[in-house]
């Protein structure tokens, strides 16, 4: 647990996201771009001279292979774009840097089979759609600080589909499958640090997303199969942190995510809850870190409904090379209603573990597991 991660952590997660068309409409090698051009900011009757450098790539290609008794149609198109202004005035630098990138892929697949137990033809598709743009805006003055504020905003759209008729000639059997999905995601980030000084600052970022889908699918064989099945989950995460060089720094993150689901013709659904925080910091050769973590879950089958939480709680806590200490405990429960089954109807768990280094030697571990219904002790 070294103090330089506590100092400066990464708070916000990764959301992939993007959507929105784009032409495939030719194939070409990468290319890219980079100009330095000088525009001009109206400021009254004086102009003032801007430093503007663009720069990009587009990325392109489309190809066709055999794969078995399958065609295979590949592209794709990927492009990127920055731009950077920037002005200096006296001590003083301010600085835009604006990004977007896009890009799709498409593959489709077409076949035939003659074989002496079947004969059909398939047709499948896939796409995918992506969008990103960013912008951070930086102020900085010489000998002294910075401040930035930056934003992002992502897009994605996924779909497949397929269809496949086919036959048996021994039988006279014929059948039908086809199915398709669609998904999409979304997310926009924020960021602002404000560091009067080299190595000190106030650091805040926050992030939003939100992503679901639905799957359908039917297939014919003698007989009726049909399936139907969505989701959609929903989250926010922001992190804050106060650093002040190599005498101390601390943070705190937290995170909250839903999301509800449901298959076949409303038979069978669900949703989930959870949350997660972590406040840590270093002070010297002190440092230290404790996490929370909630989740819930609720499911639905049927006459039948079950449901399960738990919340854990750990935390570390180090002298250097001296000491490290790390201990976590768990509660959790679980049930199922309606049940004639008494330890169906609930269970509830406690665990606990706790461990200790000190010098470097090999950790000393304890844990144990406390459970009811049916009643459980035991190490671990």
């Amino acid at each position: 647990m070294g103090k330089h991660s506590r100092r400066k952590p990464s708070y916000l997660p990764k959301v992939a996201a993007g959507a929105a068309p784009l032409a495939l409409l030719f194939a070409g090698p990468a290319t890219a771009l980079a100009t330095q051009t000088d525009q001009l900011i109206p400021l009254g009757s004086v102009p003032l001279p801007l430093d503007h450098h663009r720069e990009g790539t587009l990325d392109r290609g489309i190809g066709v292979t055999s794969e078995g008794d399958n065609s295979v149609l590949r592209g794709f198109v990927n492009s990127t774009e920055r731009n950077v202004y920037s002005k200096s005035l006296g001590d003083a630098k301010i600085i835009a840097d604006v990004r977007r990138s896009t890009s799709e892929s498409v593959e489709s697949r077409d076949g035939v089979v003659v074989r002496p137990d079947k004969v059909g033809a398939l047709t499948a598709s896939k796409t995918a759609e992506t969008i990103t743009q960013g912008q951070r805006d930086t102020v900085k003055l010489d000998r002294y600080g910075s401040v930035v504020a930056g934003n992002e905003t992502k897009l994605e759209r996924t779909g497949a589909r397929l269809t496949e008729a086919a036959l048996d000639p021994r039988t006279g059997q014929a059948s039908l499958v086809t199915a398709d999905g669609r998904g999409f995601g979304a997310s926009e980030g924020t960021y602002h640090a404000v560091r009067p000084l080299p190595g000190f600052g106030v650091i805040n970022e926050t992030e939003q997303h939100t992503g679901g889908g639905t799957d359908r699918a039917l297939r014919l064989d003698g007989g009726f199969a049909g399936d139907l099945g969505g989701a959609l989950e929903t989250g926010r995460s922001s992190g804050h942190a106060v650093d002040l060089g190599e005498y101390a720094a601390v943070g705190t993150t937290s995170a909250q995510h839903g999301g509800g689901r449901f298959s076949g013709v409303l038979d069978s659904s669900g949703a989930g809850l959870g949350q997660e925080h972590a406040l840590g910091g270093s002070a010297g050769p002190v440092a230290g870190l404790v996490t929370t973590s909630q989740d819930a879950n609720l499911a639905q089958r049927g006459a039948g409904l079950t449901g399960s939480g738990a919340n854990t709680i750990s935390g570390d806590l180090g002298v250097d090379e001296l000491a490290h200490v790390h201990g976590t405990t768990t509660t959790s429960a679980r049930g199922l209603l309606p049940t004639t089954d008494p330890t169906q109807a609930g269970n509830v768990r406690q665990s606990g573990t706790l461990d200790l280094t000190l010098l470097g030697q090999q950790p000393t571990h304890t844990g144990v597991t406390f459970g009811a219904l049916p009643l459980e002790l035991k190490q671990s």
